[in-house]
């Protein structure tokens, strides 16, 4: 669920283009609940907190690809692992 934040007021975001700075996405995977913060970049929309890093790609034209999310974990090595993901709901836009 991503969430954007007005001063301690959160409200549900329904399409990616709406996403305002001091947005979040609560994820829970694999027994792991994690809370990322929006990361503005130029390629691909980011929630991370600089050990995890749930990216979605863009498309050919500029929209967010939201059925295959990839969440990427930064190791105490150094070395980054990539875990590809499924949308599994599709009761929701995002």
């Amino acid at each position: 669920m991503i969430r954007n934040n007005f001063n301690g007021d959160f409200s549900i975001v329904e399409n990616l283009t709406d996403l305002k700075p001091g947005a979040f996405i609560n994820i829970n995977w694999n027994k792991i609940n994690l809370m990322l913060p929006y990361s503005l970049r130029k390629d691909y929309v980011s929630f991370t907190d600089k050990k995890w890093d749930w990216r979605y790609q863009l498309n050919e034209d500029g929209s967010p690809n939201i059925n295959n999310p990839s969440l990427y974990e930064l190791l105490p090595s150094g070395e980054i692992k990539t875990h590809f993901c499924e949308k599994e709901d599709n009761r929701s836009n995002l």
